[in-house]
């Protein structure tokens, strides 16, 4: 049986860790190294917030954090070790960990490591240390072997069905609560307050804005409901007309995590006209599309007073992603594959 240290964080749960509970699904002995306990103190202490800043964006329990890691790897001698973004892993602990155990590499990128939202010095150090550098968005794959990175791959985000499936409101106050015409889960990037201004000029939607940040524009935020995860994410998803998935531009996404949860969990998608999402689901059949402001105001208008074509799609869409090979057992499965290529 093949050994797979996971390293992944639980402070995005129940989406994240992505892979733990695919890796007992594909057979593999698997060591889980949580981030989150060495990154909970800076949503709680102002000395390590002012550390953060001082640091460059290095968390005061980085060294702690990386010394525990090596030792996890060193006492599990892992196949493969599996890294999701790996924002605070030192390039030398990555070193210490293939020379000591002679562990394949992984990282999968949820992000775009160039973004300054979300580089770290060690993410960008960190690329050449890795033998699979697994990429979500096919724009960053040239910029990321400019930096060394040796074997990158595209892959895709997914969808875990645990988590992502059909779920109405019960009748009543639940019903009322999650009740939309429109929904967004997500926070308040620049472009998407610019991309949902007309929306919200037309004053007679029912936008549904959960996610951070949207509490901070006066425009949106009578729309803003704060946070829903779980269940509350699938309730919200169903109660609503239209679910709308806005890729990050800044991120240089193709597509996102809602490009399979949306479907996943039984709603009518509307998303952003990108190659990527054109490539997975068949337009106006399986998912509808936009490309700018006004067309998506005019989708919306259309699909809200269509509800039948609103239900066929959705139900197309569902189709198309839970039996198209699109849970995160499969991801797990290509870049593990990828891996045993190079070992």
């Amino acid at each position: 049986m093949k050994r797979l240290l996971l390293v992944d964080t639980t402070l995005y749960a129940p989406v994240s860790p992505f892979f733990r509970d695919a890796a007992g699904e594909l057979g593999y002995e698997t060591l889980f190294v949580d981030e989150a306990p060495y990154l909970r103190p800076l949503e709680t202490s102002l000395v390590h917030k002012i550390g953060y800043r001082v640091l460059h964006r290095r968390p005061l329990a980085r060294w702690r954090y990386n010394r525990d890691l090596l030792a996890a790897a060193r006492r599990f001698r892992p196949d493969f070790v599996v890294v999701v973004k790996g924002a605070y892993i030192m390039p030398s602990t990555l070193r210490r960990i293939k020379n000591d155990t002679g562990a394949v590499l992984v990282n999968y990128a949820t992000d775009d490591p160039f973004n300054k939202a979300n580089a770290t010095p060690d993410l960008v150090a960190g690329i050449p240390e890795y033998d699979v550098y697994a990429c979500t968005k096919r724009a960053i794959m040239d910029d990321v072997r400019r930096a060394g990175g040796r074997s990158v791959i595209y892959t895709m985000f997914g969808y875990n069905p645990v988590v992502h499936f059909p779920e109405p409101p019960a009748a009543g106050d639940e019903t009322r609560r999650f009740r939309s015409d429109v929904v967004l889960a997500g926070g308040a990037d620049r472009d998407r307050l610019r991309d949902l201004e007309p929306l919200v000029a037309a004053g007679n939607i029912d936008l549904a804005l959960y996610g951070g940040y949207w509490t901070r524009d006066a425009r949106f935020r009578r729309f803003a409901r704060g946070f829903a995860v779980g269940r509350d994410y699938r309730l919200a998803l169903h109660g609503a007309g239209i679910a709308l998935c806005l890729v990050r531009r800044a991120n240089r996404d193709g597509h996102a995590m809602r490009t399979f949860e949306i479907p996943a969990c039984g709603a009518f998608m509307l998303a952003e006209r990108t190659e990527e999402h054109l490539a997975l689901f068949r337009e106006d059949e399986e998912a509808a599309f936009f490309a700018s402001s006004d067309e998506l105001v005019s989708k919306i208008r259309y699909y809200l007073a269509h509800e039948e074509a609103r239900r066929r799609i959705a139900q197309a869409g569902y189709r198309r992603v839970t039996q198209g090979r699109n849970r995160y057992r499969d991801r797990l499965a290509e870049i593990v594959g990828a891996a045993g290529a190079v070992a």
